[in-house]
């Protein structure tokens, strides 16, 4: 399967000293900078507001259990 033709540019603004970090750590991969953005995007879970809302209430219910487990202790 041949690699799609990279035509679009994704722009961020990053320091001075970020950058100089990332185009370290690409040389030292043997890596392109963009390379190990693509490599590091496609690494990174991102959580919808679904996700974030079944989290929250799972929190909730530990935090209820431990208040119960608290009481009947005492």
């Amino acid at each position: 399967m041949a690699t799609p033709h990279r035509t679009a540019i994704a722009h961020c603004r990053v320091t001075a000293a970020e950058l100089a970090e990332w185009r370290a750590k690409a040389e030292s991969a043997g890596t392109t900078l963009s390379e190990l953005m693509r490599a590091a995007m496609r690494r990174t879970r991102t959580w919808t507001a679904e996700d974030s809302a079944a989290v929250r209430e799972r929190t909730r219910q530990v935090a209820r259990i431990g208040n119960n487990l608290n009481q009947i202790a005492r």
